[in-house]
């Protein structure tokens, strides 16, 4: 009897791991809910580094190779971060958002002028919430972060199963977790899935999402995860504390003569 319940206490505990999450799961969900975190990922061959210290939220994205192309699209001002640039896209800081043109040029708008109509659309700060946001597959830790803002439709995903999955000819330990997605009445419309995967040191290291509908599954995303952790390496955003500041554009006078108004200098701005 002894032999029986030992054996049957042994594939309980193998069905347990089989259906937990893998080790680290959690500490990723408490450092990107901490308030102080480093993000490093690959998107499709476009780098993006999210970070936030001491309430400070910001986010760089850097185009390489033929994604240089879609700078007109992503940064009509054409501001390219490579080459050892370390300034970032944006700043959230103390109910002010700031978009960089230039290492030495910056916009700031007040967080209470996101709703105004007359805010100058071509500076893009209708998208500058979805740019510090973490991507969904990495919300997926932090779904209710400030910045993250989906349909009321998509649930926040859940843990579902553990599986061995094979991504890019490598085989990786993943999570699967799933969100449904309802329709108008209520019901389930679709489900996304975010297959996060780890590799054998036990590291996040690439995430795929996929929509399961009529009984199929339709890939949606993959990021290739390089970086994850409480503290901002050295050197890896900074900006010149002599930059100026600039008022976003409201549609006025000196929008019309392209002479925005001087706020000051970032190191002032900031209390740097």
């Amino acid at each position: 009897m002894k032999k029986f319940w030992a054996v049957m206490s042994g594939i309980f505990l193998m069905a347990s791991s089989v259906a937990a999450e893998q080790p680290r799961a959690q500490e990723y969900r408490e450092i990107l809910s901490s308030g102080s975190f480093y993000v490093e990922y690959d998107d499709q061959h476009i780098k993006r580094i999210i970070a936030e210290e001491n309430g400070r939220r910001m986010e760089r994205t850097d185009l390489s190779g033929n994604y240089q192309a879609l700078v007109s699209v992503l940064n009509p001002f054409g501001s390219i971060f490579g080459g050892g640039l370390k300034y970032p896209d944006v700043i959230y800081d103390g109910g002010r958002y700031f978009k960089f043109l230039e290492e030495d040029t910056v916009l700031m708008a007040e967080e209470s002028q996101l709703d105004d109509v007359n805010l100058n659309p071509s500076e893009g700060w209708s998208t500058i919430d979805r740019q510090l946001s973490l991507p969904d597959e990495l919300a997926v830790f932090n779904w209710h972060d400030r910045y993250h803002k989906v349909s009321p439709a998509i649930a926040e995903p859940v843990f579902a199963e553990s599986l061995t999955k094979n991504v890019d000819g490598k085989n990786y330990s993943c999570d699967r977790y799933k969100s449904a997605v309802t329709n108008a009445s209520g019901g389930t419309e679709a489900t996304i899935v975010f297959d996060l995967c780890y590799n054998e040191k036990g590291a996040l290291a690439v995430i795929q999402s996929a929509i399961l509908a009529n009984g199929r599954e339709y890939g949606v995303n993959k990021l290739v995860v390089k970086k994850i952790q409480r503290e901002i390496p050295k050197g890896a955003i900074k900006f010149d504390k002599g930059a100026k500041v600039y008022a976003a554009g409201i549609g006025d006078m000196n929008d019309l003569l392209e002479n925005p108004v001087l706020i000051g200098k970032m190191k002032d701005v900031l209390g740097l």
